[in-house]
């Protein structure tokens, strides 16, 4: 089968629609699109749907379903699973951004300061990315990334 992709949508389970409509408005700068919005009478209730939109910086968006089909956040960021990441061309202030604005990262880089979060991979071709993890109110993780180039 071959298909044209048109826009990729990563839904996430919400226990809140209005609350991580804020988050995702205020933190990250999405975009209601009102076209696709299940609102189960106004309320926001169990099934209700909602899609956001972030520009991206080389074209396109990045698009977000918020989906309420869980009744309170998960418990703890989970161990592993899917991450979905935002590339960025400054992870510091990025990093101080979010924890300004007092969202959960996780501290997993092991150092003090900024290294506290932030950790470094490098390619097996010798690219070299930092990133971190952050959560949003229900705890769906993500990844703040920044590509360095060739270490």
């Amino acid at each position: 089968m071959t298909f044209h992709l048109q826009q990729l949508v990563t839904k996430l389970s919400v226990s809140d629609v209005l609350r991580s409509q804020a988050f995702y408005e205020n933190v990250l700068g999405f975009t209601v699109d009102e076209r696709y919005t299940i609102s189960d009478g106004g309320t926001y209730g169990t099934n209700s749907y909602l899609e956001m939109n972030a520009p991206c910086a080389q074209g396109g968006t990045f698009t977000i379903g918020l989906y309420k089909d869980i009744d309170a956040p998960y418990p703890s960021m989970p161990a592993n699973g899917t991450v979905p990441s935002f590339i960025v061309d400054d992870i510091k202030a990025a990093l101080q951004d979010l924890l300004q604005q007092g969202v959960v990262v996780m501290p997993m880089g092991g150092g003090e300061g900024d290294d506290k979060y932030i950790i470094s991979n490098t390619s097996d071709e010798g690219y070299v990315d930092l990133f971190f993890f952050f959560c949003d109110p229900d705890n769906n993780s993500f990844v703040i990334r920044q590509n360095m180039g060739k270490g």
